[in-house]
């Protein structure tokens, strides 16, 4: 499972402004495995990555025809999810957190996409996908911060280069 986890962070450090069935099927799928994972409802991994990749689909598939709410229903989950997990994940002291300051960073994500559009897409599909990698992924030498900086930059500047010189499939 850590595998998927790190590929779709990769896919959304490259790719989450760019194409849109893309960033909500890989935020769908994290919600799918988290939401399998805390309601106890599976009973091994196999079921849980069928749960997950079965809300990825969903999600893939909807925004054909809800694109503008599913992305920002997408933001909204995931300034949630880094709010909740990159703390933890970067060992920060993890003793502030709460349902009202996560509530908070999710609708401040839905909120700014609604208002500036692409750019909030760019910046948030790369602390997820940044976050995500450094959550599954641990290399030896490198810190988790070190790591997480690194690919955050990473993420902004390819999104930003095909931002500007390839066509999006994304509304502005």
């Amino acid at each position: 499972m850590n595998t998927l986890f790190v590929v779709i962070g990769f896919i959304l450090l490259v790719a989450g402004h760019q194409s849109s069935w893309l960033f909500v099927g890989g935020i769908s799928f994290v919600l799918g495995s988290q939401i399998a994972e805390q309601l106890n409802f599976v009973h091994n991994e196999i079921e849980r990555i069928i749960v997950a990749f079965t809300s990825a689909i969903l999600g893939s598939l909807l925004v054909v025809y809800m694109k503008k709410l599913l992305i920002i229903l997408a933001t909204f989950i995931s300034g949630g999810y880094v709010c909740m997990f990159l703390p933890r994940t970067l060992g920060w002291d993890t003793t502030w957190i709460n349902w009202i300051y996560v509530l908070a960073a999710a609708i401040a994500s839905a909120v700014i996409t609604l208002i500036w559009g692409s750019m909030p897409v760019i910046l948030i599909s790369s602390l997820v996908g940044a976050t995500l990698v450094v959550e599954h992924l641990q290399f030896g030498s490198i810190s988790p911060t070190g790591l997480f900086i690194v690919l955050f930059i990473f993420g902004l500047v390819t999104q930003w280069i095909l931002w500007h010189y390839g066509k999006a499939d994304t509304e502005e």
